[in-house]
Order: structure tokens, then sequence, then C-alpha cells
């Protein structure tokens, strides 16, 4: 009897993609799509994932039974100055929107948004408070749409060095644990439906 065939689908920035690894099949995506290949169900994926994503260009209306979401850096960056200036209230209304948009076209799909972790670089006070607030946003806006949250910023937090390559990006370790906090969402959950 042939199995079922799923769909996993990968949104969002360069926390995601193989590029920085220096390795294919390197990236979050990739180790996690490998860890899904084993389990009972057959996968397949869509990946969707591109290095400087942003917000309004994420696809949201492509169809996944699981979903994972890595986006939001490449907004706070773009537009620091604004969200210092005028606060997060147009990062949090985008964000929300996008989710929403994400859960309308897939209502059953198990759905993993993840936070925004820290450069390797210190970040002033203003802009560490405003990263604090916008993955507090992050995590509101998953709960409403009954998304799991992989907390990267917390995974992250004093492991900069390690974690992150080129001050910004994901090396193979870091990748290697946004992959985990993917897996852990599934297993907490008990499983896929």
């Amino acid at each position: 009897m042939a199995k079922e065939l799923r769909t996993y689908l990968a949104l969002g920035d360069s926390m995601s993609i193989d590029l920085y690894t220096g390795v294919k099949g390197g990236g979050a995506v990739s180790q996690f799509y490998g860890w899904l290949k084993g389990l009972v169900q057959s996968w397949q994926l869509i990946d969707k994932t591109a290095d400087m994503c942003r917000m309004r260009y994420v696809p949201a209306s492509e169809k996944g039974d699981l979903i994972t979401l890595t986006i939001g850096g490449n907004d706070l960056l773009a537009d620091q100055e604004m969200y210092v200036k005028e606060g997060l209230g147009s990062f949090a209304e985008e964000h929300l929107r996008l989710l929403n948009r994400i859960r309308a076209g897939n209502p059953t799909a198990f759905l993993i948004v993840g936070t925004i972790y820290s450069p390797q670089t210190p970040l002033s006070p203003d802009l560490t408070a405003a990263l604090e607030e916008a993955n507090g946003i992050i995590a509101a806006n998953a709960e409403r749409v009954g998304a799991r949250l992989a907390d990267i910023r917390q995974a992250f937090r004093g492991h900069e060095h390690e974690y992150l390559c080129y001050d910004i990006e994901p090396s193979l370790k870091g990748a290697a644990v946004i992959a985990g906090l993917f897996k852990e969402a599934v297993v907490k959950a008990g499983g896929l439906p």
C-alpha cells in the first residue's frame, strides 16, 4: 500500500536556507526535511525560503500540511530607525496579516513560526528592546493563529558566536539548532495529525 504523500512548505528568510552553512543540505529546512522523511508518512518539500526575504514577499498562498516560517529579521533591519522611533505597531500588523493569510489557505496545517535572534555584534539598548518586543509580537501572533513557536531567539541567546557566521547568518551548527526547534515543536505536540 502506497504511503500518503504530504507536503512540507518552508517559508521565510535566510534563517532557513543552506547557503551560509557551507553545506548542501545544511540549512534548517533541509535538516528538518531529512528528519521528516524518516517518519511514517511520505513527505515532499516545497521550499519557498529566500535570502533577504521580507514579510511582503512571502508567498502566503502556497499550500502545505506542515509549514515553517522564519521571517521578520530583514524587515526589522531595513526599517530599524522607523521602528525605534515610531514603535512596532506596523510590524505587528503586517506579521499578523501574513500569518492570517497563511492560516486561511491552510486551516488544518501544522504551522511553526520562528522568532528572531540577535546578531553577533551587540545591539544598542534601543535595538535590543525593539528585538525583544518584536519577538513578543511574533509569539502572540503565532498563538492567535494556532501556530507552534520555535523560540530561536532564546536558543541562540549567548551562543551567537557559535551559531552565526557573517555576523547574522546561521552557521551549520545554528541551522541544526533551528531544525531541532522545528522537531521539538512536532514532538511536543505529540506528533503530526
